[in-house]
């Protein structure tokens, strides 16, 4: 089960950010992989769902912000999340996921196989064509910036494996990034002067 998050040093001076993986869509299930598509959350995804609210209402967070994408399987987890914390979610558009070119709709069996042959050890748009990870970081932290400008708290960012980990490398092209974010996993961040202020840290939903 996951943790309870540390507080952090120095924390009125921060903002601290928790960015959420969706919990697992029908795509998950079925073992495809999704960017623009729109699956809901499958029976298994509704379960992780509850999981993953039930550990952000432990956390202590008071008033936060929670932000989803566009996207139904971010709505549905970001939905879970508000009602067992009190929030209300809002939703932008910019922290949806990269569009994934022709990979799109693989098995995951696929493209692994097709990154295995490439020798590449990341998707990004010289694999796949759709959107690179630049682009994507660029957009989702333009929609982070303007909600760290709205208010002052907490903000909680229900988004997607890709994004996250485009945003992250932005901020950080050095920080360690996890390999793999799962489904309703949880990474934990502080931004100051609109850069990382330590290394994000990796809560696994199952772990």
């Amino acid at each position: 089960m996951l943790h309870r998050l540390s507080l952090g040093d120095d924390a009125s001076m921060r903002r601290r950010i928790l960015l959420v993986r969706h919990c697992q869509s029908q795509a998950n299930a079925e073992g495809r992989i999704e960017g623009k598509g729109d699956s809901p959350l499958s029976d298994g995804g509704r379960k992780q769902a509850e999981a993953v609210a039930a550990f952000i209402a432990a956390q202590g967070l008071g008033d936060a912000t929670i932000i989803a994408s566009s996207q139904a399987r971010a709505i549905a987890t970001a939905a879970a999340i508000a009602t067992a914390c009190g929030w209300i979610a809002s939703h932008d558009h910019r922290i949806r996921e990269g569009e994934l070119g022709w990979m799109e709709d693989l098995s995951y069996t696929d493209v692994a196989r097709h990154m295995a042959e490439r020798q590449v050890r990341e998707l990004d748009a010289d694999l796949h064509g759709g959107e690179s990870l630049a682009v994507v970081a660029e957009r989702v932290w333009e929609a982070l910036s303007e909600a760290m400008a709205a208010g002052d708290g907490n903000l909680v960012l229900v988004s997607h494996g890709y994004a996250i980990q485009a945003l992250l490398r932005r901020l950080d092209p050095n920080v360690a990034i996890p390999r793999f974010i799962g489904n309703g996993d949880v990474v934990e961040m502080w931004i100051e002067d609109g850069a990382l202020a330590e290394a994000p840290k990796h809560f696994p939903l199952g772990a």
